[in-house]
């Protein structure tokens, strides 16, 4: 193997790599040669085909194999020798190759860059305190209140009116043929909530506990399903019980629903889960004061790899949230936003690579434990799909090294703040979420498009007589 230097630039090298047509050779015979101990040819045994038969036969398959392999086993050789950090896999181009001849090809590679020593000295963050009141506890138990409110069944022969909720069996027909998702039984169905297509709902005001009604309905033009699309549709409905839907007192009855012991124990859990909640706000807001901090600690070269990948990644998230419509340009043309996209995606991997370094100096490590919860809060992410997530995991262990970034960020993080020094100041839950809120536009610009990345790909699918949303 013969290597020269073509480029050297910064973090950049090019290396010229020329692999002796014998060393091809030798590989291409021993993979033939395992070949022949497994494949059956008429008139030979297995273990003595004549090489030039599998050569023949098989020579053409197995090439584009080997040389895969030597170049990775040649490239992976000269990143040890020369000691390489590779900031990416090195992107490789074949200059030159004939059957039976030596193998050119080059190898360019961008390593990490060396960051200098990091010193803690004189950082001092305003660390935010805050209690949680009587007040914001109220409030928070009368809006869970109000999302798992109280049905009381009306009086035999009461009849359905807006606001009511009914439980009905119901069947859909077009052209007298059933059709899928058009059906269901025990469906509880509030009337004005506009949650069925058309004036389904109005059709079933009057109606009484027992009735029978043919509900007919047309599906708008831009229907999801494009088999239903603008045609006409008659539900065959039967009604089996009306409520009345009132606010769940919030008592000991209903903390038990919820399972806690009583209304003080469900009080109590309010509270610490307010407290864990406004406790990662206050967190956040140090993180982004830390970062302001760290980025102009020290200087050192950025990786382009790396730049053009972050910056991809959140491009092409801009681009997919303007597809769905949404308005990701803030007054501003192309060529500004994706400038200030640029500096975002610099300021990200300059980050990460502090902490990286940082991590690695500290010799942080991620425990299985810690593993585990951080896929199991990505599971709980996709309700109804944890099983499947997590069965994703198991079979793909790979995927696993995505989750360690994030958990050895926060390791670093934890490690920074146990070494720089706090101002605090009290502040009231509305003026921290209101002050997290102002100072927080650069981490919301850099996240705003994958935070509004709509999954409803992933949702089940739901009635087709519920209203496209």
């Amino acid at each position: 193997m013969q290597v020269s230097e073509l480029e050297s630039t910064g973090l950049k090298k090019t290396f010229k790599v020329t692999v002796e047509a014998d060393q091809i050779n030798a590989q291409m015979d021993a993979e033939l040669k395992l070949a022949g101990e497994r494949v059956k040819i008429p008139g030979f045994r297995p273990g003595f085909i004549p090489m030039k038969v599998l050569q023949q036969r098989y020579g053409k398959s197995i090439q584009p194999d080997v040389l895969k392999a030597i170049i990775n086993q040649t490239s992976g050789e000269i990143i040890a020798q020369k000691n390489l950090k590779p900031a990416m896999t090195p992107q490789i181009n074949i200059e030159d190759y004939k059957e039976g001849q030596a193998l050119v090809f080059t190898m360019s590679l961008e390593s990490f860059p060396e960051i200098p020593e990091i010193s803690f000295d004189g950082i001092t963050l305003e660390r935010k305190t805050f209690d949680i009141e009587e007040k914001e506890i109220n409030e928070t138990i009368e809006r869970i209140a109000g999302r798992n409110p109280k049905f009381t069944p009306l009086e035999e022969g009461s009849k359905a009116k807006l606001g009511n909720v009914v439980s009905i069996d119901f069947k859909g027909m077009i052209d007298g043929i059933a059709f899928d998702g058009g059906s269901a039984k025990d469906f509880m169905l509030e009337l004005g909530s506009n949650q069925f297509i058309g004036n389904f709902e109005e059709q079933l005001v009057g109606l009484k506990k027992g009735d029978d009604k043919i509900v007919n309905v047309t599906f708008p033009k831009d229907y999801q399903a494009e088999n239903l699309a603008g045609k006409d549709a008659s539900f065959a409905v039967k009604v089996k019980e009306i409520y009345r839907k009132e606010t769940a007192e919030a008592d000991d009855e209903f903390a038990k629903k919820l399972g806690f012991a009583d209304l003080r124990a469900f009080r109590e859990g309010i509270r610490n889960q307010l407290i864990k909640e406004y406790e990662q706000v206050v967190r956040n807001h140090l993180k982004r004061q830390l970062f302001d901090a760290l980025e102009n600690k020290v200087e050192f070269e950025l990786p382009q790899c790396m730049l053009d990948l972050e910056f991809t990644s959140i491009w092409e998230r801009l681009k997919e949230a303007k597809a769905r419509g949404e308005d990701m340009m803030d007054g501003k043309d192309e060529a500004e936003l994706e400038k200030e996209y640029r500096e975002i995606a610099a300021r990200r991997v300059k980050l990460g690579l502090m902490l990286a370094s940082i991590g690695s100096h500290q010799k942080l490590q991620i425990t299985r434990e810690e593993l585990g919860r951080a896929v199991m809060q990505q599971a709980n992410q996709y309700p109804g799909q944890e099983k499947q997530i997590m069965e994703f995991y198991r079979s793909h262990p790979e995927r696993l090294d995505d989750m360690r970034g994030p958990i050895l960020e926060e390791k670093a993080v934890d490690f920074i703040l146990s070494k720089v020094t706090f101002n605090d100041r009290k502040v009231s839950v509305d003026e921290l979420v209101k002050e997290s809120e102002e100072d927080g536009e650069i981490r919301k610009k850099a996240k705003s498009a994958k935070s509004k990345t709509a999954k409803a790909e992933d949702a089940p699918k739901k009635s087709a007589a519920k209203k496209k949303k």
